[in-house]
């Protein structure tokens, strides 16, 4: 299970989102999607709730989507964004 990282703070831009990591004072832009997946980890789900709740929000289909969820999800973990709750090493939820 992954959550958002408590030192790291968002704030919408346009349809998109910036991440503001506190430590570190990084700033990371995500566009419209990665915004959606990033509230949706704010609602503590997984990875696979998250893209169940995207199918039904954007037109794309399951494996695509999963792909990239999961991609996403790595990346936000590699730069802290993210943080492991259940000490498993899979960014898959």
């Amino acid at each position: 299970m992954m959550k958002r990282n408590a030192d790291v703070i968002s704030r919408p831009f346009g349809e998109a989102a910036v991440l503001v990591d506190l430590a570190t004072n990084q700033v990371f832009e995500l566009n419209r999607t990665a915004s959606r997946i990033w509230e949706l980890l704010g609602e503590e789900l997984d990875g696979p709730a998250i893209v169940e709740a995207l199918l039904g929000e954007f037109d794309v289909d399951r494996a695509t989507l999963q792909i990239e969820v999961e991609g996403l999800l790595a990346e936000l973990l590699r730069q802290n964004l993210i943080v492991e709750t259940d000490g498993s090493t899979s960014p898959r939820g």
